[in-house]
């Protein structure tokens, strides 16, 4: 319940995922269109990095070379730069927090291994591979992380203020369905078979470094 509190991951409230870019394209104009929107985000969500999380926890072992291959693999399918740079950040906080939080764990030998490495720290892999370290199985993991992305696109629209607080928890809770029949669809989906399935997605997020002005960093 703690790591699915609204403050984390760690500046996650900061980052709306191309949500205020979509906003200002004009994409969001209608309560329909929101609902598209944020079902297109979990899709994509759920075939581009669920993936990666089941692939962290498949092997017996998850060593820093199994790693090392899917961080970089991760990298080269961000290709919008704010979400690359968004993406990194979180990563960042995600470790420097967990490893405070779990200093029984060892979570300093990965951190040193990434600097040493110069990988990129991309919140996916580093979500997976932490949660996987303190003990948190597959399953839970892999709805924590949707879950996350539902939420905060939810706290987006609100401060946004493109629909109330009252209508985004209505609609929060009525895409629950649709995040479980996601998770079944992509179960035992390995990283290899990831894919990005809405364009129109890098496009806002890309949009979002051009903004006269931002209430969110991506």
């Amino acid at each position: 319940m703690h790591l699915a509190d609204s403050g984390l991951p760690a500046g996650g409230y900061a980052f709306s995922s191309g949500l205020e870019g979509a906003y200002h394209l004009g994409l969001l104009s209608s309560g329909t269109a929101l609902q598209e929107f944020v079902e297109s985000t979990l899709d994509t969500v759920a075939h581009g990095d669920i993936p990666f999380i089941h692939s962290v926890y498949a092997p017996v072992e998850l060593d820093f070379e199994q790693l090392s291959t899917m961080l970089q693999f991760y990298d080269a399918m961000t290709t919008a730069p704010a979400m690359r740079q968004a993406s990194q950040t979180q990563g960042k906080n995600w470790l420097r927090l967990l490893l405070d939080l779990y200093p029984e764990v060892g979570l300093q030998q990965l951190r040193q291994w990434l600097a040493d490495a110069g990988l990129p720290t991309h919140f996916t892999l580093l979500f997976g591979a932490i949660l996987r370290s303190i003990g948190l199985a597959e399953t839970p993991a892999k709805q924590l992380f949707l879950f996350q992305t539902l939420r905060d696109q939810m706290s987006a629209a609100v401060r946004l203020g493109v629909i109330g607080p009252l209508e985004a928890a209505r609609r929060q809770h009525g895409l629950y369905g649709y995040c479980s029949s996601l998770l079944l669809e992509m179960d035992g989906i390995e990283y290899t078979r990831a894919t990005r399935t809405a364009p129109q997605l890098d496009i806002s997020q890309s949009l979002h470094e051009h903004l006269y002005s931002r209430l969110f960093q991506s």
